[in-house]
């Protein structure tokens, strides 16, 4: 039984039904071409999953969509890339989209700007024979104008979202769900991460997400789908 005094579960669930709004607002006053949602009023949403591929979660992921008949964009890493590239073959198998997330897992503002380009090209080349890639998103989501100026330059654009999930890598990714499904609206981006073994729980919070906003009468789409909408 939930000991939350319904007072607090009432503010809390009221924060998070306006985390998303909020999110769209401040995003229309940043000076960038990042995308971080969709202006639709189709029941759509883009559901994407950062940091795979990885054996722990990325077939169950796989499972899960389509048992849903969901789709997702994956920003994948190209260590993980090379080291397990027939689920990157899966994934595209199953219909999902593939985009950039950099070359290993780390604060991408952080990178040296030649290496930054360096690794772009390098992840886009990696991944390019097993579909188109449009895509990229920052480690750690933050940006800066030289990093969108590399981007450009090699026709990505960068995707951030309106909805991050709060991974904390351990048993409690099951059970994040319900808040997170409280902020999703039309033309949201929501993001989810796995691909590590202590990440299993993105699984179950998937699962459980897509049917809470199925009965919403939401489905989940890739990012190159929602902004077709």
């Amino acid at each position: 039984m939930d000991s939350t005094p319904a007072v607090l579960r009432h503010a809390v669930g009221a924060l998070l039904k306006w985390r998303e709004p909020a999110v769209r607002a401040v995003s229309r006053l940043i000076p960038a071409d990042v995308l971080w949602y969709v202006d639709t009023g189709e029941p759509v949403f883009a559901l994407t999953f950062d940091d795979g591929p990885g054996p722990e979660t990325t077939p169950g992921l796989l499972e899960v969509l389509g048992r849903h008949a969901a789709k997702a964009t994956f920003f994948l890493i190209g260590e993980r890339v090379r080291a397990h590239p027939e689920l990157v073959a899966a994934i595209t198998a199953a219909g999902h989209e593939i985009a950039n997330h950099l070359m290993r897992d780390e604060r991408s503002a952080l990178i040296p700007d030649a290496r930054f380009r360096r690794d772009l090209a390098e992840v886009t080349e990696l991944l390019a024979p097993y579909g188109p890639v449009k895509w990229f998103r920052p480690g750690s989501g933050v940006f800066t104008p030289r990093m969108l100026r590399s981007a450009a330059e090699q026709d990505l654009r960068a995707v951030l979202g309106t909805l991050v999930a709060a991974n904390r890598d351990g048993p409690a990714d099951a059970r994040i769900a319900p808040d997170l499904a409280v902020g999703v609206r039309p033309g949201s981006i929501v993001v989810l991460h796995e691909g590590t073994p202590r990440r299993r729980g993105v699984v179950e919070t998937t699962d459980e997400l897509l049917g809470i906003l199925s009965r919403r009468g939401l489905s989940a789409v890739t990012v190159s789908d929602l902004v077709t909408r």
